[in-house]
């Protein structure tokens, strides 16, 4: 399945990571450099060893951090938070097929922009819609975004004795030819898929909400979501009762 292009907020936000590995690693470079020193012997500097290696009660009096700061940051998995069992499917679907085209991250969560739906025959529900995936790390309060695409298309679900299944996606194709596919997959909801991946404000409130309901969801501290470059954005507050819509 082809993978989408990142947008070109996304494509400067890992292009200025990447502007910045080579100053990072001269950084390092030097300061490891500038820590190297010649080994003394305690008895010749006139050291009491005592002092030079304090016990491990004198340590733990201290505090030491080493290993908090060496653990890697555990977050809990993305599952949606809503009762739909639809939806349920849906966002799974999103995850599993667009997760591993990115690098792993303290969690992954889907933003679907849902243009239209037709359930008119439950052996193929049809939903178009721009389907994003994000990932993301915790920096303190903060879900810092490392990567992540958009794949606006048709997904088909089929309704089964024990639930909903998912059978395939037509995915937009890139370049030159994304106006003609897009045309073709989205036909009579065509203009108002236009009008939906030109209005980012009401992606950003939809994406904020959803990331705000998994924090809810998972009673974490989480504050605020931050692109590489721009100002961090307060979450609002929860609301899993009502944002997310039934199926018809």
């Amino acid at each position: 399945m082809k993978r989408k292009c990142l947008t070109g907020l996304l494509i400067a936000s890992l292009c200025m990571t990447m502007a910045g590995c080579g100053g990072a690693e001269d950084a390092q470079k030097n300061s490891a450099e500038t820590a190297v020193q010649e080994e003394v012997d305690p008895a010749e500097a006139g050291i009491d060893e005592a002092e030079a290696e304090p016990d491990a009660d004198t340590q733990a009096a201290k505090g030491d951090t080493t290993e908090v700061e060496s653990e890697a940051v555990s977050l809990p998995a993305y599952t949606y938070p809503g009762s739909e069992l639809f939806y349920t499917v849906l966002y799974q679907y999103i995850m599993d097929e667009f997760s591993p085209h990115y690098e792993a991250a303290d969690v992954g969560i889907p933003c679907p922009e849902i243009v239209a739906m037709d359930d008119s025959d439950p052996e193929d529900i049809r939903v178009w819609g721009d389907f994003w995936y994000f990932n993301y790390r915790l920096n303190g309060e903060v879900l810092e975004n490392t990567s992540g695409g958009s794949y606006p298309g048709l997904i088909h679900v089929k309704s089964t004795d024990d639930g909903y299944e998912v059978t395939g996606m037509e995915i937009v194709e890139d370049g030159s030819d994304f106006t003609e596919s897009a045309k073709k997959i989205f036909g009579e909801h065509y203009d108002k898929f236009q009008k939906l991946t030109e209005d980012t404000d009401e992606r950003e409130k939809t994406r904020a909400q959803i990331i705000a309901n998994y924090v809810a969801a998972n009673a974490l501290s989480i504050k605020s979501y931050q692109d590489s470059g721009w100002d961090p954005v307060t979450l609002p507050e929860e609301n899993i009762d009502n944002f997310y819509g039934e199926l018809d």
